[in-house]
């Protein structure tokens, strides 16, 4: 069968342009250099953070502020590793990402999820914070940080 010049024309165009884009965006999906990562983020502590950055203070206490701007206690409670599966390969792709579990005594504000959290040796810096409820009716908050090697 034949294809009128046309229609391969048209067919060619459409096939580069969708493969141009797609190559534009693996570029930024994954893209790895420094270069590529705004420097505002690079200057964030959450940049820099591992999950052996926060491992010497489990046990320890992280404070945030409460609807009232009163100080609220967060223990630490685990850090937790883990590589996330190639969905192609079904192999796990290196990361740094991992996931902090704190307990509180009191509850955190509901109309936010990001907190400005201070610690002691780590300093100021804003943690996205999912409440979670323990076996025991424990207030559990749990941090999620994805960082691909």
């Amino acid at each position: 069968m034949v294809m009128p010049r046309r229609k391969f024309l048209a067919s060619s165009l459409l096939f580069g342009a969708s493969a141009a884009l797609m190559l534009g965006n693996t570029r930024s999906v994954f893209a790895n250099e420094s270069d590529d990562i705004p420097i505002e983020s690079q200057r964030n502590p959450l940049f820099m953070f591992t999950a052996a950055t926060f491992e010497p203070y489990i046990g320890g206490y992280f404070q945030t502020r409460n609807a009232r701007g009163q100080l609220v206690a967060l223990k630490l409670l685990k850090v937790e590793s883990f590589d996330q599966p190639n969905k192609i390969t079904g192999k796990a792709v290196k990361t740094n990402s991992f996931s902090l579990l704190f307990v509180s005594d009191e509850r955190l504000p509901r109309f936010t999820s990001i907190y400005t959290i201070e610690h002691g040796a780590l300093g100021k810096f804003d943690l996205f914070l999912t409440p979670r409820t323990g076996k025991n009716g424990e207030l559990l908050y749990e941090a999620v940080f994805n960082h691909v090697s």
